[in-house]
């Protein structure tokens, strides 16, 4: 644990000092190579680290030298996330997006609970108040602001720590890294961070739910309690943070407690730990839940290009992408059949999963998630146009896609489990020396990925000016705010800069009869006719 968040924050801060300009492209691009070019010589040492173990060490100091750099990969792959937003930000003391978007009812929340102790409401509460009251202690100078660029890059970067840990109380190191790394680096999400975060962790968790609870009769009722109760608060923490994946999970999981609940062997024991489970987490969101129970009349009609393609797209495009703001049939056909080749891989993977693990927990809880998802989201947008709410069902595609991503990794490693022993019985080989450099390949490879993963969505996250309409229109917004001392930022644009507001003010839109949710390029008028705005090509 120590290891991976070291190195995750450790080059998080060691992005401090890339001194080229984040503005231009060529120091961009000078940006992202000396960040590759540090992340390349890191990996070098924890691959020949592993690699001398292997040869020279003992067993033991063999399988401690791959868990320490299993870890470590996981820290220096998100990491390089964190160190490039950093280097996106640098010279700007303020968030990405400034205190605009999702960032100004974030911030205005903070400067309540600043000023009032308290937020109103339905929002997961973590983020107001964590900058609340950072901001109360004078931490922050008073401005919640400050905070919230540092705490966005914290979760960047600790999110791979996270999400590797989380499956490591599941699976051995090298499979832990696998499957917790490739979902949690395919959903950045560099101007809500918290949301991927939390998605990553919670999957994982209920899959150790779900083993605990098969394993229960055989647990004491003092540690059938206290296990319940820990993953309880864990629950509870992660639902303060950000709900909607709690919720959009919850069907799934617990259907998937009524097949691994011992219903002969020990049913007062399984009790006790799903009892435990559910007081921990009401212990920590309990008044939250109540306040979330309490708002569920609330009507959310924000549309996006995702709001409006076909509803059984499981994405290639990224949610940092803006390719879905200009006019087109987003996202366009894929290779096979009209789907990309991600999905093909995902359902493939998704079919062996099953196939071969479908008694194991760890294939079961992301199968139940991917589940429950998939059908919430039918559910919601079929009811789309007559309740004339979206209710964020696009964003079950984050669900969706880590979901499928990480049952297409177990298929992998369950299908060279079920080999191996296969292959082992026809080599004339030791089968020390088939193994001896798995662990090497394994890792220099995820580290690979990581660093190629990451290079693409710190770029996407680069300064844009707002006519190019990139992901990277976010970070130039925070360059664009004068700094505390009255001066502008170093790279704000000509030089010249706007004061950023004392107080983020939240401006709730009046409530209206008809979303205006239709293509760019159509009008919808009064009578709910359609009319052609351009012409596609």
């Amino acid at each position: 644990m120590a290891v991976s968040l070291a190195t995750a924050l450790g080059f998080t801060y060691w992005g401090l000092t890339v001194g080229n300009s984040p503005i231009t492209r060529i120091g961009q691009v000078s940006g992202l190579s000396n960040l590759q070019f540090r992340l390349a010589l890191l990996v070098l040492v924890v691959v020949a680290v592993v690699g001398w173990a292997t040869v020279r060490g003992s067993e033991r100091t063999r399988a401690t030298a791959v868990r320490l750099g299993a870890a470590a990969v996981a820290g220096l792959s998100t990491g390089f996330l964190g160190a490039g937003q950093v280097f996106a930000l640098r010279g700007t003391p303020w968030p990405i997006n400034g205190p605009y978007g999702d960032n100004n009812r974030l911030l205005g929340w903070a400067e309540e609970v600043l000023h009032t102790g308290s937020m109103h409401a339905f929002y997961p509460p973590a983020v107001p108040y964590l900058l609340g009251y950072a901001a109360k202690t004078g931490f922050l100078g008073g401005q919640p602001a400050f905070g919230l660029k540092w705490l966005f890059i914290a979760f960047v970067a600790l999110t791979g720590p996270a999400a590797y840990l989380a499956w490591r109380s599941c699976l051995s190191p090298l499979p832990a890294l696998a499957v917790g790394l490739l979902p949690a680096l395919q959903q950045t999400l560099s101007h809500k961070p918290y949301s991927p975060f939390v998605l990553v962790v919670l999957v994982p968790l209920i899959a150790k739910l779900l083993m605990w609870l098969r394993a229960s009769p055989h647990f004491t009722t003092r540690g059938a309690a206290l296990r319940g109760g820990f993953l309880g608060l864990l629950f509870g923490l992660l639902f303060l943070v950000y709900s909607g994946w709690h919720l959009w999970s919850l069907p799934g999981a617990l259907i998937a407690t009524l097949f691994f609940f011992p219903w002969r062997t020990g049913a007062r024991r399984g009790l006790l730990l799903l009892g435990s489970t559910l007081a921990g987490f009401l212990l920590v969101a309990g008044v939250y839940l109540r306040v979330l129970l309490s708002a569920a009349s609330t009507r959310d009609q924000w549309c996006s290009g995702y709001t409006l393609t076909e509803p059984a797209y499981i994405g290639t495009t990224p949610l940092s992408s803006r390719a879905w703001d200009d006019p087109g049939e987003y996202p366009g056909f894929g290779e096979f059949a009209g789907l990309h080749m991600y999905a093909v891989l995902a359902l493939v993977g998704l079919g062996v999963a099953v196939a071969i693990g479908l008694r194991e927990a760890v294939v079961i809880a992301p199968l139940a998630c991917f589940g429950s998802a998939w059908l919430i989201r039918f559910w919601l947008a079929g009811h789309m146009e007559a309740d004339q709410q979206v209710q964020l069902f696009p964003r079950t595609m984050m669900q969706i896609q880590a979901t499928l991503t990480a049952l297409a990794v177990l298929a992998c490693l369950l299908t060279v489990r079920k080999l191996a022993p296969l292959v082992q019985s026809r080599t004339t080989d030791r089968p020390d020396t088939q193994r001896r450099f798995t662990a090497v390949g394994a890792l220099l490879a995820l580290a690979l990925a990581g660093g190629m993963i990451g290079s693409y969505f710190s770029n996407q996250y680069l300064p844009t000016l707002p006519e190019e309409k990139l992901a990277g229109t976010l970070a130039w917004q925070s360059h664009q705010f004068r700094k505390p001392d009255g001066n502008c930022p170093k790279y704000a644009n000509h030089g010249t800069c706007r004061d950023y507001p004392k107080r983020t003010i939240i401006h709730d839109a009046p409530p209206v009869e008809r979303m205006v949710c239709e293509y760019p390029w159509r009008k919808v008028s009064s009578d709910g006719s359609i009319s052609l705005l351009l012409t596609q090509p």
